[in-house]
């Protein structure tokens, strides 16, 4: 028998890849899993998704109770990636092969790293912005190679130290955003006067937008759920740890997107940076220092999962090395100029939700009907077949920058709910071709 090699190591960098975790090597705590998401949640740009609604033109009681249920069905799904975790012992995208074959998990890892880096640039833009803020004398280049070192350097140790720190961020930022909130919430008196002039009506339109755009912020994580959680035993509960996920992540989403919609109807018209040093008066430099910190979480998560798509799109490389490649080829692409951050964003947003949504629907049919198979190659023309039928259904529905589909504009006033029908369709026509074998349904036991 091999002898242990990592388990609880963190100060060790992390020997595995996406290879099935061993059993020897199981360990880890539930409680983990709450921190991993409550800490990746808990940034800026979470805030800044609050904004949203409002921009949209709805009133806060509805741009709020969209947001709440956005965050509440994406969260049960992200949730439920991740509890697969213990089951599968692999990422999911290596683990959908039974669904997808070879190749189509070659293509769903190359979706993946670019939803990763994607995500990485986004955050990165925040952090180096609030880094100039603070010391004007860094360059912008100068301050983003600063942030990238650091983010990398936490990814290319991997699990372990990766649950440490986010573990005391989740403390640390979790005690910033306390402050903060309760510095806004003393300008209440000036929301209150804001709220007069601000948006009062209602779309239920834009009410499905602001709805979708919290979903897709969620399910945008999806794939990467189980990364997290690979490493739990196999006999932890799956509900405990469906339930760690989902309160991590709606808890800290849906009190800072609140906060976020709160503190849009200021009316304060500035920069992401300008806003923050407004809005915290005296407070501004801590504010700025906790905007900085805040996005090394999900960073690290961003270079972590990219690093390991990669690896599941055959690169010939070590999960290391790997995590080096993925951050340097984040940091080069942002290097090239930026833009209207919040069209930007939210379009950003809707666009990752067009692969994730059919491959989720696929994925959650495949797993739940099968249970816990075997993790080896299947029949993959049935999972590209439903996702191919899932993404042309929802084409007509689509509402991006790059496309509006002609339902969408003229039927719903601009609203995407196009990775409804993805998700739904692919993961129904899956289920049919399956089905025609009569195999008998086989839940997971949660």
């Amino acid at each position: 028998m091999s002898e242990i090699t990592y388990q609880e190591k963190v100060l060790e960098v992390e020997p595995f890849g996406i290879e099935p975790i061993p059993d020897r090597e199981r360990h880890g705590q539930i409680s983990k899993v709450f921190t991993i998401w409550f800490a990746s949640s808990l940034n800026v740009v979470t805030w800044f998704t609050g904004f949203l609604g409002i921009e949209l033109g709805l009133s806060l009681k509805y741009a709020i109770l969209a947001l709440i249920i956005g965050n509440l069905t994406g969260g049960a799904l992200l949730a439920t990636t991740s509890a697969a975790g213990i089951h599968l012992g692999q990422p999911l995208i290596p683990a959908s092969r039974q669904a997808f074959g070879r190749t189509g998990v070659t293509g769903l890892a190359l979706l993946n790293l670019i939803n990763n880096i994607g995500w990485l640039a986004v955050n990165l833009v925040l952090g180096v912005m609030a880094m100039q803020k603070l010391f004007p004398v860094l360059g912008y280049h100068q301050a983003l190679g600063i942030l990238t070192v650091a983010t990398v350097l936490i990814a290319v140790y991997g699990y372990n130290f990766i649950h440490a720190f986010a573990y005391w961020m989740s403390i640390l930022m979790g005690v910033v955003f306390v402050a903060m909130t309760v510095i806004a919430v003393r300008n209440l008196p000036v929301l209150v006067a804001g709220a007069q002039t601000a948006p009062v009506g209602f779309s239920p339109w834009m009410f499905l937008l602001t709805v979708a755009i919290a979903f897709s912020f969620q399910i945008s994580y999806c794939p990467v759920g189980s990364d997290y959680t690979r490493y739990l035993p196999e006999s932890t509960s799956a509900w405990r740890v469906w339930l760690a996920a989902f309160l991590g992540t709606i808890a800290a989403c849906i009190w800072l997107e609140s906060l976020g919609a709160f503190t849009a109807m200021l009316g304060l018209h500035a920069g992401p940076m300008d806003f923050f040093a407004r809005l915290m008066g005296v407070f501004a430099v801590p504010a700025l220092i906790g905007v900085m910190l805040s996005v090394m979480p999900n960073n690290v998560v961003s270079v972590y999962s990219g690093a390991l798509a990669a690896l599941a799109m055959g690169l010939p490389l070590k999960r290391w090395t790997a995590a080096l490649v993925t951050g340097g080829v984040a940091a080069l692409l942002i290097s090239f100029g930026s833009g209207q951050f919040a069209d930007v964003y939210k379009n950003f947003l809707l666009l990752l939700s067009y692969w994730i949504a059919p491959w989720m629907g696929v994925f959650l049919s495949s797993y739940f009907y099968r249970g816990r198979v075997p993790l080896g190659d299947g029949q993959g023309w049935k999972g590209i077949l439903a996702f191919g039928c899932g993404v042309v259904v929802s084409i007509p529905f689509m509402s991006s920058v790059l496309y509006v589909g002609p339902l969408a504009q003229n039927y719903l006033g601009g609203a995407d709910i196009s990775y409804f029908l993805s998700m739904l369709v692919s993961g129904a026509v899956y289920l049919a071709i399956t089905r025609t074998r009569k195999s008998p349904l086989a839940l997971p036991q949660f």
